[in-house]
């Protein structure tokens, strides 16, 4: 498998990691694909279809299979077990990409897991210490509005929003679309990938609002941080066929609540933002907000409202 390499573009889950791994599927030298090999992370989901999903990494099922091997057999303890399959099979899904694609540069969109960007890039920096890794970074804030959003349904009916947005109650007021739990563990997911670079070698950064102002002149960057072949029009043509109208069947703006590609926009934080969410979201992210020269104070906070006063319309 000389010829094939892989490579990482690491995000808090809705950065926009989607969006770009489907404008690089379009470069003739790259699969851009999800393979959740690292993070050691098992748990199991409620579903949009009312039913129940597992949310498992390879090496969590690593873990699992070496357990109940017969490595005696083998002259093999738990750990070599686990760690020789591992490895097997990381280097299987890299061949398998590569044959079933017929491209040597295989990308992996990765969104760890809460509570493991620190170990996902250690792993990616200890198994597979000749990749890659590039960071993707969307504004938190957008981040975590994007993320309560795609939740609706985890949530169930208990919350406000879930009523507001899925049920739809008429003339419904919705004064706040958080709760401090959800927002918090957004802020938390946004901040816990970035700081799982402090003091680790990080090989390129990308900003969802940079391609969002211009996605080519950003693809071929990144293009050339993973060594493909370009064009000069190649990040053009990659971008016009990733569009949002391409990838959601609408126009950028045009918002649906429960669709996974809700709005496609910079800033949409702003309209459902209160100030006690300000607060708290700069409470535990604020430093990391500022760091990212997304803002240069806290000054921002002022300017939000203290109640949101969305209305639902009334039943025809």
């Amino acid at each position: 498998m000389a010829d094939v390499r892989l490579h990482f573009v690491l995000s808090a889950p809705r950065s926009g990691s989607t969006w770009l791994a489907t404008a690089l599927n379009h470069h003739p030298q790259i699969f851009a694909t999800e393979q959740r090999l690292f993070g050691e992370f098992f748990e199991v989901w409620p579903n949009p279809r009312g039913g129940m999903s597992p949310r498992i990494t390879l090496d969590a099922y690593a873990a699992a299979f070496a357990g109940h091997y017969f490595r005696d057999a083998l002259q093999m303890d738990y750990r070599q077990m686990r760690e020789d399959f591992l490895t097997f099979m990381v280097q299987q899904l890299i061949e398998y990409a590569h044959r079933k694609s017929g491209k040597p540069i295989i990308v992996d969109k990765v969104t760890p897991y809460t509570g493991t960007g620190d170990r996902v890039v250690a792993q990616i920096r200890r198994y597979l210490p000749q990749s890659k890794i590039i960071l993707l970074v969307r504004d938190g804030r957008d981040v975590a509005t994007s993320g309560v959003f795609d939740w609706l349904h985890k949530d169930g009916p208990a919350t406000d929003r879930h009523r507001f947005f899925v049920q739809r109650v008429p003339e419904m007021v919705l004064t706040r679309l958080f709760d401090d739990e959800s927002l918090t563990h957004w802020a938390k997911s946004w901040i816990e990938t970035i700081q799982a670079f402090a003091g680790r070698r990080l090989d390129g950064r990308i900003r969802y609002e940079a391609m969002k102002r211009d996605q080519a002149g950003e693809l071929n960057r990144l293009f050339q941080w993973l060594g493909a072949e370009s064009p000069s029009d190649m990040g053009k043509h990659c971008a016009n066929q990733s569009t949002f109208d391409k990838m959601a069947g609408r126009p950028a703006g045009e918002e649906r609540p429960l669709a996974k590609a809700r709005k496609g926009i910079v800033g949409d934080w702003r309209n459902y933002f209160t100030r006690r969410d300000g607060e708290l979201f700069h409470r535990i992210a604020g430093d990391c907000l500022i760091a990212e020269g997304y803002e240069s104070s806290a000054d921002w906070i002022d300017s939000l409202p203290d109640s949101l006063e969305l209305v639902q319309p009334r039943s025809p």
